[in-house]
């Protein structure tokens, strides 16, 4: 992740954790077809996902719809 973008997800973190009471384990609701993406795209998102929100995560899914791509 670039510098400028870590800071700035630090300082957005920063203020939930502040004023909403907002601590590490997030819990994360993804879509299921999202995952899905990712998993075509390559996309790691139980390992990016912490390293960005600088906490432990816990990823809840949705349903999978199967849509089919040509």
């Amino acid at each position: 992740m670039k510098i400028t973008r870590q800071n700035h997800a630090k300082k957005h973190l920063g203020f939930f954790c502040n004023n909403f009471v907002v601590h590490d384990l997030y819990q994360i609701l993804l879509d299921g077809t999202f995952c899905q993406v990712a998993v075509r795209g390559c996309i790691q998102l139980w390992e990016q996902l912490p390293c960005y929100l600088m906490g432990e995560t816990h990823l809840c899914t949705t349903k999978i719809r199967i849509y089919l791509w040509k």
